[in-house]
């Protein structure tokens, strides 16, 4: 071992000291880029998942904060699969999840990311995190993006816990075939008695749409609050409604 190995830094240490830069909020913003400059030439996985940690805070002006994310994504795509690892690592336990989440749709095909996705997905699910925020960003995030294993997933979450995270599962879902997600959210409408936000943002949809609720009638038609009737083909009617 020569002198100067003595006291270089070994890789993690170099990586933490980096991260600490980059996720400081305050102070010159050159500091900031020049730690997340490190990380990328460094470009292992513990030093891309360093690097995404930029995504985790907020810096004033807002101009220079998207400019500084808008700077490490380009970054994080240029790496490619490198990065696919780091990303759904990040993504498993963070909250800030906009920036990553574009990133891994500009790396990987429509087919894998809907592969990705679902395995986040599915992490949540199983282990809740403190917040859930993350599950209702992730499945916001998803946009037009299917596929039918992402579809059963989604599902999954029509029994969470909090409203925040049921209504974007029932936004992606009323985007899909009727005879793809009908059933799934008939029983979340049953399900959610003691939850009016839910059941209303179920029977607007329904009357948007003209979805029927064929199957269902009886369960459906007793407990329906006013305001609401069902036609006699059993689609959802407003009262008033022309």
């Amino acid at each position: 071992m020569d002198l100067l190995s003595l006291f270089r830094s070994s890789p993690e240490k170099q990586i933490e000291r980096a991260r600490k830069k980059v996720k400081e909020p305050h102070g010159d913003p050159a500091t900031r880029i020049n730690a997340a400059q490190r990380l990328r030439e460094m470009g292992t996985a513990k030093a891309i998942l360093a690097l995404l940690d930029r995504f985790t805070i907020n810096v004033s002006p807002s101009g220079q904060d998207e400019q500084e994310k808008l700077e490490v994504l380009s970054w994080i795509v240029e790496m490619r699969e490198r990065a696919v690892e780091p990303l759904i690592e990040f993504l498993k336990r963070e909250r800030q999840l906009y920036w990553p989440v574009k990133a891994l749709r500009k790396i990987v095909p429509e087919d894998e990311f809907a592969r990705k996705m679902s395995e986040i997905l599915r992490y949540q699910w199983e282990n809740p995190p403190a917040s859930s925020d993350p599950k209702a960003q992730l499945i916001h995030l998803l946009g037009k993006v299917h596929s039918r294993r992402l579809l059963e997933t989604v599902k999954l979450f029509l029994e969470d816990e909090a409203d925040d995270v049921r209504l974007p599962a029932l936004d992606y879902l009323f985007e899909r075939p009727e005879d793809e997600t009908r059933e799934a959210i008939l029983q979340c409408y049953l399900n959610s008695e003691e939850r009016p936000r839910v059941r209303t943002y179920i029977l607007e949809r329904f009357t948007e749409k003209e979805w029927s609720v064929r199957g269902y009638r009886p369960k459906i038609e007793e407990s329906l609050p006013e305001g609401y009737a069902l036609t006699r083909d059993g689609t959802v009617k407003a009262m008033g409604q022309a």
